[in-house]
């Protein structure tokens, strides 16, 4: 399985896949990130607009605009999923 990934120190998007057992580990990033913060993004509905958009678009072969690029970045800077999931986690 084919999951898309964002490195939080990089600001870069990458795609993650899951080991034997189904699940993601930081090794199966597509990028050499070593020791840097890293995160697999859920089904594109659990997110805002702008980053479902582009997740959705992600897993189809259609065109991303220049301006839902930008949009998706700044939903990104100001929603920070990473954080939301670490706040939910520590409640």
């Amino acid at each position: 399985m084919l999951e898309i990934g964002y490195c939080i120190d990089c600001k870069e998007l990458n795609y993650a896949m899951t080991n034997g057992n189904g699940s993601f580990e930081r090794a199966n990033m597509s990028n050499n990130h070593a020791g840097h913060r890293q995160y697999i993004f859920g089904p594109p509905e659990e997110y805002v607009s702008p980053i479902r958009n582009v997740l959705t678009k992600l897993h189809m072969p259609v065109e991303i605009s220049n301006n839902e690029i930008i949009l998706f970045k700044l939903a990104l800077e100001f929603e920070l999923p990473w954080e939301k999931e670490q706040e939910q986690k520590t409640i």
